[in-house]
């Protein structure tokens, strides 16, 4: 079963407009002190497995990707250029194999304690592997 946190990385670091902002700030889990903005997180909230008479089909991994920005404007920026990059997407990301990608937009927030604006990326995957 192929990593799902790295396979999205590595397909986000291959999207050029994507790695032109954000570089190799993209991380999975947790992120890095003193990391610069923009920045983003990507995190697994459920995988279930789907199952059938001869037994396990297809995954449909749940990953929340959290984008921060010091800014508005870049954080509304820098978010859609991830769910660009992924909506709609069909096919190998890294080492797994994507039947589907859909995206959907969560919420976003303003931070005041560190100051800083958070969008919320879910996407779901649909994967044979």
């Amino acid at each position: 079963m192929a990593e799902v946190k790295q396979a999205l990385i590595k397909h986000l670091m291959n999207d050029a407009a994507v790695f032109a902002a954000f570089g190799n700030r993209i991380t999975s889990d947790r992120i890095p002190d003193g990391q610069t903005y923009p920045h983003a997180r990507l995190w697994v909230v459920t995988a279930p497995q789907d199952y059938h008479m001869q037994g396990e089909s297809v995954r449909r991994p749940l990953v929340q990707i959290d984008i921060y920005d010091d800014d508005v404007t870049g954080a509304d920026t820098n978010t859609e250029l991830i769910r660009a990059s992924l909506s709609g997407f069909r096919g190998q990301m890294g080492s797994l194999n994507a039947g589907h990608v859909f995206v959907n937009s969560g919420p976003g927030d303003w931070n005041a304690e560190v100051r800083n604006y958070r969008r919320i990326l879910e996407v779901r995957l649909g994967t044979n592997d």
